[in-house]
């Protein structure tokens, strides 16, 4: 069966089956609204890939329509948030960055429909997309390797952005708490400034002093893996042969070609490093992490979270203000918007619904610094 043919039911259009096929339409309609969106953003060649994708997904969301007995023309459709988002993160951080996250999202319409009995061919028309995608990563500028998408996004910039909304996350919930916690003693004082200035220094100077120390460590430890790796195999590569045919024999080679793959890297040096390295070690020599750019990253991420709920109070001294309650108001308000933004943002990463991840985000923050200014409120000091 076809998409083209009327299709058949297979499973009971039950009411549960029928809200289900409302989801699946939902889903290619929010599909092929983004191909479109993208298509607008992408140079001749990978925006004609992208009108024909999103041409396809209409035709998946016309085939679960045709199942509810219902006439596609009259399906309403608004994007949903999440599509909204990743087009968005398309437009600022170009292309190649949502590429890994695309193709599991085609994993995922894959992954339904070969469960599903009434999909059709619907499930080889995604693998299709995602090897459309694949090939169109070099043009679009995806980093890493565009084959492995198993973090949920995949490529080296989209790790550097999971890390900073992580990074901005703790500077907003930490300053904050610090801020709620002093203005609890005393709102007025000019403490609670020195304080938030303290918090958003100490804290960012701690994660990118902790980050260069982490990972300069780490590199340190994997370098000298690779180095003794590195010396097993020139000084003896007949231990390591047998060691990588023992590996391939594991992954499910027979005797023989993993003997003959085996024999053959042995005989180029460099290639059976590599190979020993990637596969005994599971280490990737190209990518053991930059310690300087890592605390660069996170100063920066936490900064930018940290002055947030201080940016009030530095207003209000700059304005020879009087510091009230208002203040520390406008800094939660200020950290709820943050934190919520961060929240839609870390759906993409996570998965979860965006209003969730937002929702959990603000609740978060606001039950942790309502605990700490009212800690703060009994202790029995003067400022």
């Amino acid at each position: 069966m076809t998409t083209s043919e009327p299709p058949q039911h297979h499973v009971p259009l039950t009411d549960d089956r029928r809200l289900r096929l409302r989801e699946m339409v939902s889903d290619e309609l929010d599909a092929a609204w983004l191909y479109d969106e993208l298509a607008g953003m992408s140079d001749d060649q990978p925006a004609e890939v992208f009108r024909q994708m999103a041409e396809s997904e209409r035709r998946h969301a016309n085939h679960w329509t045709r199942l509810l007995h219902e006439d596609p023309g009259d399906v309403i459709h608004r994007p949903s948030l999440r599509v909204r988002l990743l087009a968005l993160q398309a437009r600022i951080f170009g292309l190649g960055f949502v590429i890994s996250q695309l193709r599991r999202e085609e994993l995922v319409d894959i992954q339904k429909y070969v469960a599903d009995p009434d999909s059709g061919d619907l499930a080889e028309e995604e693998r299709e997309h995602r090897a459309a995608l694949a090939e169109l990563a070099p043009q679009v500028g995806a980093e890493g390797p565009i084959g492995e998408g198993h973090s949920g996004v995949g490529s080296a910039g989209a790790s550097t952005f999971r890390a900073a909304l992580f990074g901005l996350n703790d500077g907003v919930v930490s300053n904050l708490l610090l801020i709620a916690g002093v203005a609890g003693v005393a709102v007025g004082s000019d403490a609670v400034l020195v304080a938030g200035i303290a918090g958003w220094l100490a804290g960012a100077i701690s994660m990118a002093a902790g980050e260069y120390i982490s990972v300069r460590g780490q590199s340190e430890v994997l370098h000298r893996q690779i180095a003794m790796e590195r010396d097993e195999v020139l000084l003896d590569p007949e231990e390591e042969r047998r060691e990588l045919v023992e590996i391939y024999r594991r992954k499910g080679l027979s005797p023989q070609l993993a003997q003959q793959v085996a024999a053959e890297l042995a005989d180029q040096p460099s290639a059976m490093i590599d190979t020993m390295v990637r596969e005994e070690l599971g280490l990737d020599p190209d990518d053991l992490g930059d310690p300087w750019r890592a605390a660069g990253s996170s100063f920066f991420a936490f900064s930018l979270g940290a002055i947030v709920p201080l940016l009030p109070f530095l207003i209000w001294h700059a304005s020879d203000w009087t510091v009230s309650y208002w203040t520390l108001a406008a800094g939660v308000i200020a950290s709820v918007v943050t934190l919520a933004v961060a929240g839609l943002f870390t759906s993409l990463v996570t998965s979860r619904s965006p209003l969730y991840t937002a929702a959990r985000s603000v609740f978060v923050g606001v039950l942790a610094a309502a605990a700490t200014f009212a800690i703060g409120s009994v202790l029995p000091f003067s400022l």
